[in-house]
């Protein structure tokens, strides 16, 4: 099926699903009409080349969307984030009740988006248990970021953080891959782990957006909130004794070199993406290349502090990942 199709069909499912919401459903047309790049949708249909019944994997590709909709509406309250995608966010127009409601709704319908996907019974079951765990792991994600406590442990806890609560969505649909390439062997845990440290990688590429400009850091809305990320924990790894926060702000050279530590973590966490791709179908491992090579590989950063640019993850596979 054509991509535009794919697409269409995507869209009409989630709407289907996610706008059945009843007293809900003004709030979820308000979220569900800005729509976000769809990158985990893209990456199940780009893995899952082969696949004969095209209906019951858009079901699938609309789950994985729905749970990340869900979260992002759930992560928009904690973080009071007053827009999303150009309009207002849902707990901004509709108040926190009802995008806290909107949220569960969303999950909900991600369930039922599987549930009533046709003629794939060999392995629905192992479907709904892995949007299970990965709902599951994202919330403990989330929650362990809220917390903001590292008991010292700033690279495990990053980690930890990142894995599950980037990484756990990112790898939800290497693992519907798994499943609808190969009804008989349903091991997932190369594509749960390949997933998880693609979500790692991405997460420290995130976090080192806002130093493009070190200038405005003071600014930065992670910063202010003393959010644990990458430099953070890089920083406070390097050098224990210092406030991270305000040596990343305020001294070049100790912020040069937490970036470069991150540098490091991300090619560790891209090793080990591309050694569980190795376990993976010909085809997926190569979505997975494609997806490293074009959208998590940066350029080095420069002594002068200017980021890297990033050339386009390959139109034919997918498009670039959001901000989870």
């Amino acid at each position: 099926m054509q991509d535009h199709l794919l697409a269409t069909a995507l869209e009409q499912t989630m709407h289907r699903y996610g706008g059945d919401a009843g007293a809900l459903s003004q709030a979820a047309r308000h979220h569900l009409s800005s729509p976000g790049k769809r990158t985990r949708s893209k990456l199940l249909f780009a893995a899952t080349p082969n696949t004969q019944n095209i209906k019951a994997l858009v079901h699938a590709a609309a789950a994985v969307e729905l749970i990340h909709e869900a979260s992002i509406v759930h992560d928009d309250i904690q973080d009071q984030t007053e827009r999303r995608r150009g309009v207002p966010t849902v707990w901004r127009q509709y108040g926190a009740n009802a995008a806290l409601l909107l949220g569960d709704h969303l999950v909900a319908a991600a369930f039922r988006a599987v549930a009533e996907a046709e003629h794939i019974d060999p392995i629905k079951g192992s479907l709904i248990l892995e949007l299970s765990q990965s709902v599951s792991r994202a919330a403990s994600g989330q929650h362990l970021q809220l917390t903001n406590t590292t008991r010292g442990e700033f690279k495990a806890f990053y980690n930890e953080v990142a894995i599950n609560k980037t990484g756990a969505l990112i790898a939800l649909p290497l693992q519907f891959a798994a499943l609808f390439n190969d009804f008989e062997n349903q091991d997932t845990s190369s594509a749960r782990r390949c997933g998880e440290h693609l979500g790692l990688a991405y997460q420290i590429l995130d976090d080192l957006k806002p130093y493009a400009a070190p200038g405005n850091l003071a600014a930065d809305e992670d910063m202010k909130h003393r959010v644990i990320t990458a430099p953070v924990a890089a920083c406070s790894t390097l050098f224990p004794k210092v406030d991270p926060f305000h040596a990343l702000v305020n001294h070049a050279s100790l912020r040069t070199k937490a970036i470069r530590q991150c540098q490091h973590w991300l090619d560790t966490a891209l090793a080990s993406a591309r050694n569980e791709a190795a376990f993976l179908s010909a085809h997926s491992a190569l979505v997975v290349e494609n997806f490293i090579t074009g959208q998590l590989t940066p350029m080095p950063i420069r002594e002068t502090q200017s980021m890297p640019t990033y050339s386009p993850w390959r139109k034919h596979t997918a498009v670039r990942v959001e901000a989870v």
